[in-house]
């Protein structure tokens, strides 16, 4: 399956407003978009919590966790 382009902003703005959909995350105010480059395997990303805005941050960071499983295979970063 082929990933759809997408720049790091679109995507931060994707993850983070999936984020914020959570229960006890909507505060959550900065994330950060990592372009990663795996051997033999092609371009992913990573998605971090920068502020939580007063949110639980092993929350937030695990819901994050869970957009990027689902989102990664969709995806690339291209800038």
């Amino acid at each position: 399956m082929c990933k759809t382009p997408i720049t790091r902003q679109e995507l931060l703005a994707k993850v983070l407003a999936e984020i914020r959909e959570h229960p006890k995350c909507e505060s959550v105010k900065e994330i950060a978009i990592t372009p990663v480059k795996i051997l033999d395997e092609g371009t992913t990303w990573h998605v971090n919590i920068i502020d939580s805005g007063g949110a639980d941050v092993k929350l937030a960071l695990n819901i994050a966790q869970k957009i990027q499983e689902n989102l990664s295979p969709l995806f690339e970063v291209v800038d």
